[in-house]
């Protein structure tokens, strides 16, 4: 069948940082295939915080992170790919990863994320990385590669974390910043 990312928890209200979500309700979800994730984990363990705030001073941007927690067997998203340089680190058992390349210049180094594909979207696209992670391996995955992810059943559930860099970080994030301020200036300035 065709898969779709689907969200099965409530967002935070706008005064709040974090939801709280249902324990019985989560693992229910899980037990039926769901992956499981959990988003900002630096906010809850002090290692992972002190390693992305590493990360964001050599690299000189916003670094953030995810946990995902996928049964054996299953798929946690469609093929899709992100706005974002993502480096998955396989944490616990096996994930088999599947790479494309960007299908056209446009979804070259997007500033969105995609949109779900399906199989039919990507037939006759040849992956150009086909590989299973086990723990301890590390992926990385350039902004506006399509990819797609599924637990092997060696050893049960995965647990991977991605850590991703340089969302809304092009020249033209910059400029759409600066240039309404620059020419709000140059309107009230006693020169214009």
């Amino acid at each position: 069948g065709i898969k779709r990312r689907i969200t099965l928890d409530p967002q935070p209200d706008q005064d709040e940082e974090f939801c709280l979500v249902d324990v019985k309700d989560a693992w229910e979800n899980y037990q039926s295939g769901c992956s499981l994730r959990l988003l900002c984990p630096h906010k809850h363990n002090d290692a992972l915080h002190a390693l992305l705030s590493m990360l964001e001073f050599e690299w000189s941007c916003m670094v953030g992170a995810n946990v995902y927690l996928t049964p054996p067997g299953s798929q946690g998203f469609a093929p899709h790919y992100d706005d974002i340089e993502a480096f998955c680190i396989q944490l616990e058992g096996y994930k088999h990863w599947k790479v494309y390349p960007p299908l056209n210049k446009r979804e070259t180094l997007p500033r969105e994320s995609s949109s779900d594909y399906t199989e039919d979207d990507l037939k006759g696209i040849e992956p150009v990385l086909d590989v299973v992670l086990g723990p301890g391996d590390i992926l990385y995955m350039p902004r506006g590669w399509i990819h797609q992810a599924v637990t092997t059943n060696r050893q049960g559930h995965s647990l991977h974390l991605t850590i991703s860099a340089m969302q809304q970080w092009a020249w033209v994030d910059f400029l759409e910043l600066l240039m309404p301020e620059a020419l709000e200036a140059a309107a009230v300035s006693d020169i214009s």
